[in-house]
């Protein structure tokens, strides 16, 4: 218990506690999309009650609404211990202090929107911009993780074009990524989630007439495309001579991509069940802090690489 207080009064423990933050923030995506898909958005239609308790009736709309937000708030409660710890210990470093400070106020804009949601019965362009809020906070408490961790953790030696090709591919894949995620949230909200029911083709061919087969085919196409970027994006860096961290977060890449694609296939094959619609949006979003962190890693400073790391104390030893 004393080793854990000397841990935080020093800042030490910031990459584990924004490691939590992100477990728990992945785990509260997940559960919002087993939220949507069992139509639970209005178990609880009011906020921040549930039909006007605390506790909410043992019935599952209820209970999957109320757990959601349970879990919103641990994702709240971890955020602000991140950006606490990073504004005690890491103020002169931004690549730590910004995105822990920015993924608080996403937590927050997050739980107002959430309300939002409620209040306005489930708006699909107020869940879509929720969820983009949600996978914001996801995406900064992997970049704090990254930035804070004690290990050097860089892609290469700042080199001019030989880093610039591996750099812009995994930023084009964290907004390639980012722009399937929130067309999968669009073709929920239009209602055109199972209008495909084969797969790879939809009724047979590769674009049906009508706007829901256009709507479900377009975003399989755009993760298609997206998905040919995300590996290129990954093989550079494996074919390169970069550290372990990152050979390790591209493969964790390929995984996720290559998961992500089988569980879109087995959700049509399986009929669209509650469960693997879930794990599919649990996918995209373990897909989304991979890239994400891939990217990351390419924009730290290299161990020893002054760029971004708080200039040393006057009369300290260089080290």
């Amino acid at each position: 218990m004393q080793q854990l207080r000397s841990s935080f009064r020093s800042g030490s423990a910031l990459p584990y506690l924004a490691l939590a933050a992100l477990i728990v923030a992945i785990a509260q995506v997940t559960l919002g999309g087993v939220v949507r898909v069992t139509d639970s958005g209005l178990g609880c239609p009011d906020w921040p009650l549930c039909d006007g308790r605390i506790i909410p009736v043992f019935e599952r709309a209820p209970l999957v609404e109320f757990s959601h937000r349970l879990v919103g708030a641990a994702v709240g409660l971890l955020t602000l211990g991140v950006a606490a710890l990073a504004l005690r210990h890491h103020r002169a470093e931004r690549r730590v202090l910004l995105p822990s400070v920015v993924g608080l106020a996403l937590v927050v804009a997050a739980a107002l929107l959430g309300a939002i949601v409620v209040w306005t019965e489930l708006a699909w362009w107020v869940r879509l911009i929720h969820l983009s809020l949600a996978q914001g906070v996801v995406a900064c408490m992997v970049i704090v993780t990254l930035a804070a961790w004690p290990a050097a953790m860089c892609a290469a030696p700042r080199t001019g074009r030989s880093r610039r090709r591996p750099k812009a591919l995994a930023h084009a894949s964290v907004g390639g990524t980012f722009l399937v995620i929130l067309s999968g949230s669009y073709m929920v909200g239009y209602g055109a989630s199972a209008s495909c029911d084969t797969w790879p083709l939809c009724q047979g061919t590769l674009m049906p007439e009508g706007t829901a087969f256009a709507i479900h085919m377009g975003h399989r196409m755009l993760s298609a495309m997206v998905g040919v970027v995300v590996l290129g994006a990954a093989a550079i860096v494996l074919r390169r001579g970069m550290p372990a961290s990152v050979r390790s977060t591209a493969w964790l890449v390929i995984v996720a991509m290559v998961g992500q694609t089988l569980l879109g296939a087995f959700t049509v094959w399986a009929d669209f069940t509650i469960a693997m619609r879930a794990a599919h949006l649990g996918g995209a979003t373990l897909l989304w802090a991979a890239v994400v962190g891939l990217a990351a890693l390419h924009s730290l400073p290299v161990d020893g690489d002054p760029a971004g790391a708080s200039p040393a104390p006057a009369g300290s030893a260089a080290s």
